[in-house]
């Protein structure tokens, strides 16, 4: 018994276990109808739309129409579904930031400009995918569900180290300007 309490108090199982326990609370509210109606659909359609607006910069073709972005000869559409909106990789990344020692201020700071940065990279992926699906229905295909949907995961997972090194060198700072000067 002695060995399972040590493990127990492990670092690493302790983050894992919150990791966990982070991960199950925000997947199971993002699973309840009204986050849903209230959040999720939402800010698909927004996704959409902020698309459009920036393809409206250099292409005046598209449509955005609920979560469907389409040009205006019908030959390309991409529908913008629940789990292209990155929110589920976006909980992951919270999750793994929040349950991280450290400062919750600077989770909070990790968590909120890694949800943006991911949010940015999803846009391109919608763009390129738009356009992708004017061409080649099989290149679209293998792009919208083999090369972004690792591209999505794997960057969650280096904005994750990155924060990781980040929040490691405020707290560096952190403690050498509270460790006092020897007169």
């Amino acid at each position: 018994m002695p060995r399972a309490t040590s493990m127990l108090k492990s670092p690493a199982i302790q983050y894992l276990g919150l990791f966990l326990l982070i991960t199950v609370a925000l997947f199971s509210v993002l699973a309840t109808p009204w986050a849903e109606r209230l959040f999720v659909a939402p800010f698909t359609r927004s996704l959409v739309h902020v698309c459009a607006l920036l393809i409206d910069l250099v292409d005046d073709r598209v449509i955005a129409d609920g979560a469907i972005l389409r040009f205006d000869d019908g030959k390309g559409t991409v529908q913008v579904l629940a789990g292209c909106n990155a929110v589920e990789v976006c909980a992951l990344l919270t999750a793994a930031i929040i349950a991280f020692p450290g400062k919750l201020r600077y989770s909070l700071i990790g968590a909120a400009a890694g949800i943006v940065t991911l949010q940015t990279i999803n846009l391109l992926r919608i763009i390129s995918l738009l356009y992708l699906s004017r061409g080649s229905q099989e290149v679209f295909e293998f792009f919208h569900h083999y090369v972004w949907d690792a591209m999505i995961g794997l960057e969650g997972l280096l904005i994750f180290f990155f924060w990781t090194r980040w929040q490691a060198r405020r707290e560096a700072a952190d403690r050498t300007a509270a460790t006092p000067v020897a007169a």
